[in-house]
This record gives structure tokens, C-alpha cells and sequence, in this order.
């Protein structure tokens, strides 16, 4: 319930700032919702926090905080490079999880067609947006990016189709929310459509994101200690 409402917060505050045009604390704030949930969950888990998580909200934050300057061609690209590093601890963590001899036929062509799609609609809205990139590197990296979102989507639904529990379910949630905030915020720096209502749904979906983050760790340290501590056999 209370990280509710501070999601419920941080997406008004996001709004109100948004609507006074302070650009500069807009992007800023994104920073700060990354590192409010690190920062929780440094103070929720101690030392039993996951390195996986830690790894991906610093450098998500990080990369967060050099938007503020994004129209700057340097920092664009560490921008993109920051990302790219925040995705792959996402990847460290599904890679290990996923088991490919559990795929039916049926299945692996469902998922194909899913990434197909998925990566089509990825690579065309990065050709739109070519035009407007500062350097050979944002390019790149943003390219980079781009392949990170598609293989997280497919290897998140194919742990959730492997496993199908509530932890699995969530994973897969906070991908597709990270996912299309991505998205709705790329559309909306780059004025594709409808600037001020992709401004809205990107940062919504975010922090989102940042809500199933936190909520994920705690699902994912409840079932660790379960397997530590199985209850006792009784006859």
C-alpha cells in the first residue's frame, strides 16, 4: 500500500512538473525515482539484497541523470551506454532462469512471430528517430538497446510459460512496463506523436516499472528464503 501511493505520487508530481515546463527537474525526477527505490530497498533488505537489482537501478538512474543534458552529443551517448548496461543486468538475471527444452512447437512459432513483431516495430521507430541522433554511437547504442528490450520480452514470457508463478508473472510485467515506457518516452522526446500524452503514459509506465522492481525483489527474496528454510515434513 505505501509503495502505492508513492507511486501514485511520484506520477502527479512527474505531471505537475511536466505542466509548469520545468523540463530540467522533469528528467531529473526520473533519476530520483530510480534511486528512491534503490535507496528502499538498501534500508527493506540489507546485505540480502540482489546484485542484479542494485546493479540495474543504479545504472538506470545513472543513465536517468545524463538526460538532463541529452541534447548535448557526449552525453547522449553515455546516455545510450548506461542503458545498455542497465539492460544487461536484467538479462544476467533471466538468462540463468530460462530453459529452452520447455518449449513446445507451437510455442517457439508464437514467440517468434513475437519477437519478429516486436523487433520490426523496434527498429522502425529507431529509423524514424535517426535523423534527430547526435552521433554514431548513440546510434548504436540505442540499436543496442533495442535488441536488450526484444530478447528481455521473449526470454520473460518463455520464464513465465516455464514457470508460471507469481514471481515469473512479475518479471514479465516489469519488462513489458520498462519496455513500453521506453518507448513511450523515445516517442515523445522526438515529438513523433502526440508529445504531451506520451510524455504522461512514458513516465507512468515507469514508474510503474520502478514499482514492480521493488515488488519483485521482495517475491524473489520470499522464495529464496523458502527454499533455505523448507517447513518440516510431518507424518
Amino acid at each position: 500500500m505505501g509503495l502505492g501511493i508513492l507511486a501514485v505520487f511520484f506520477i502527479c508530481l512527474s505531471i505537475a512538473i511536466y505542466l509548469f515546463q520545468n523540463y530540467f527537474l522533469f528528467r531529473l525526477l526520473r533519476a530520483i525515482i530510480c534511486f528512491t527505490a534503490l535507496s528502499y530497498l538498501f534500508v527493506a533488505h540489507r546485505k540480502r539484497i540482489q546484485k542484479w537489482i542494485v546493479g540495474f537501478l543504479f545504472f538506470y538512474g545513472a543513465s536517468s541523470i545524463t538526460t538532463v543534458w541529452y541534447e548535448n552529443g557526449t552525453m547522449a551517448s553515455i546516455s545510450m551506454i548506461l542503458n545498455f548496461i542497465a539492460f544487461l543486468f536484467l538479462l544476467w538475471y533471466i538468462v540463468p532462469k530460462v530453459n529452452l527444452q520447455n518449449l513446445s512447437k507451437t510455442f517457439t512459432i508464437l514467440f517468434i512471430l513475437i519477437v519478429l513483431v516486436n523487433g520490426y516495430l523496434f527498429f522502425k521507430l529507431i529509423e524514424l528517430m535517426k535523423e534527430m541522433i547526435l552521433s554514431k554511437t548513440q546510434y548504436i547504442f540505442m540499436l543496442l538497446d533495442a535488441l536488450c528490450g526484444i530478447l528481455l520480452v521473449f526470454l520473460s514470457l518463455l520464464y513465465n510459460h516455464s514457470v508460471n508463478n507469481a514471481k515469473s508473472m512479475s518479471y514479465a510485467l516489469l519488462i513489458f512496463l520498462l519496455i513500453f515506457g521506453e518507448i513511450f518516452r523515445s516517442i515523445a522526446y522526438y515529438n513523433l506523436a502526440y508529445g504531451a500524452t506520451f510524455v504522461y503514459l512514458g513516465r507512468i509506465f515507469f514508474v510503474l516499472s520502478m514499482y514492480m522492481v521493488v515488488h519483485f525483489s521482495f517475491l524473489e527474496l520470499k522464495s529464496t528464503h523458502s527454499l533455505k528454510y523448507p517447513l518440516p515434513r510431518t507424518f
